[in-house]
């Protein structure tokens, strides 16, 4: 399941040069439809982990999110054939709160269903492979993307859109005979629905430390989403190459979260997500500044290969200190990663849209090394958490 959920997350992207291309969407409005994905995540994660602990349903809960991802993808790519102008701007918004609340689904999840099912010794490990297979998905399938908006049209990704869906439905036949445990402690808040989207301060204050580390270090690599329109109208490569270069950035975390998850044993969780965080930092620094398209090429993929070692790195560090917030390990899950990365994933690419406006710096590149910038602060509080 982790397969389809980063695979067909990391299809979007691609669509966005198109739709600046074909459909005259401004940099703007694309930055406000990655920012408005990760902001309906932030607001969705705490219930979508609550909801969790406190009824055992990861199975079901994780598909519903990748069948809401799956679906908001296809609305993605179909919604140019009936609609333009004002009218699509609209609806693509609309897709992109989906998108928002599928994408809130599977990773606190399945960090505390595989937290379930592992002794600790072997947690970073697996957590790792898991991830790994994640990064696998992110290679397959944009690179698919790829060839079908280079060889036939954008709305041909509806296709591959439904065939991830199948694919999450595979994953619930195989997860759906396994049992998760619920967390007797856990309890969706009475009174509002906005009480019930609110992380507990219980949680929150010893997670604050690593949930700061986790928003710098997303907005630093929040930038991700925005590089194939940064390859395309900066650098000036073509479609095809774009496509290339960007899926094998997101495939680079293939080895890397196993490579991570192996740091985390010898030699610490602290020492692991420091030297990842600063890693992307500087390859990020290194792309922007990049001197010639080999070097362009390199350096973002080396910077996916830090970026997505995310997943062990940030969610290991919460179940080893899962004695701080018994029954509430996917609750602090949905905090760290669902606020905390989400969060830095909804900033960068505002920052990078204001920086572009032309009564500002009128270029992509200010954004991208201010979120590098940013990413130092991810590199400075690792010692704190």
């Amino acid at each position: 399941m982790h397969f389809v959920n980063d695979g067909i997350s990391g299809v979007i992207p691609l669509m966005y040069p198109v739709y600046n291309a074909l459909y005259g969407i401004s940099l703007q409005t694309v930055s406000v439809f990655t920012a408005l994905q990760n902001v309906i995540s932030i607001v969705v994660s705490p219930y979508v982990g609550n909801k969790a602990d406190s009824s055992g349903n990861f199975a079901w809960l994780m598909t519903l999110g990748v069948l809401l991802l799956t679906f908001g993808t296809a609305g993605y790519a179909v919604s140019v054939l009936f609609l333009g102008g004002s009218p699509l701007i609209i609806v693509l918004i609309l897709f992109s709160v989906v998108i928002g609340v599928g994408s809130s689904f599977y990773h606190p999840i399945g960090a505390s269903a595989l937290g379930q099912k592992l002794d600790s010794s072997d947690l970073s490990k697996a957590m790792g492979v898991n991830g790994s297979i994640g990064s696998v998905g992110r290679l397959v399938l944009p690179f698919l993307a790829t060839l079908m908006i280079t060889y036939t049209t954008l709305p041909s990704l509806g296709i591959l859109a439904l065939a991830a869906a199948l694919g999450g439905m595979g994953g619930f036949a195989i997860l759906n005979g396994v049992t998760f445990e619920k967390a007797s402690t856990t309890r969706i808040p009475k009174g509002s629905v906005w009480k019930s989207v609110l992380p507990e301060w219980r949680l929150a204050r010893p997670l604050l430390p690593l949930t700061l580390v986790s928003f710098s270090r997303g907005l630093c690599t929040g930038v991700l989403p925005l590089i194939p329109f940064y390859l395309v109208n900066v650098d000036h490569f073509g479609g095809l190459e774009t496509g290339f270069i960007y899926a094998l950035s997101l495939g680079a975390g293939t080895g890397s979260q196993i490579l991570f998850g192996f740091i985390q044993e010898r030699v610490g969780y602290r020492f692991a997500l420091g030297f990842s965080n600063l890693g992307a930092v500087v390859f990020l620094l290194a792309f922007v500044l990049s001197p010639n398209a080999i070097f362009t090429e390199i350096s973002v993929i080396v910077f996916g290969l830090f970026t997505y070692s995310a997943f062990p790195l940030l969610l290991g560090m919460v179940h080893k200190r899962a004695y701080l917030y018994p029954g509430d390990v996917t609750s602090a899950n949905s905090l760290v990663w669902g606020i905390g990365t989400s969060g830095g994933g909804a900033a960068a690419p505002l920052l990078i849209a204001a920086l572009a406006l032309p009564s500002a710096f009128g270029s992509l590149t200010p954004g991208f090394i201010g979120a590098a910038v940013v990413g130092v602060v991810s590199v400075v509080l690792v010692p704190f958490t």
